[in-house]
């Protein structure tokens, strides 16, 4: 016999689904970087920005600045 059917049979209302709605921290849905994770890694942004601009300048941007 299932639970439901014990609890009706007893009369016991039946049990309250619980939903958890926990509100995500990240700043944008899609993207995996969360509040949480900025500020255990405060240096995160700076990294990420000297990336970026080494990567564009080994590709395409070293080579439109020096012709």
């Amino acid at each position: 016999m299932g639970e439901a059917k014990r609890r009706q049979e007893l009369g016991i209302p039946p049990r309250k689904k619980i939903i958890n709605l926990k509100k995500s921290d990240r700043y944008i849905s899609w993207l995996p970087i969360t509040k949480t994770r900025i500020k255990k890694y405060p240096y995160m942004g700076f990294a990420t920005m000297a990336l970026g601009s080494i990567i564009f300048l080994v590709g395409n941007g070293f080579n439109t600045i020096s012709q």
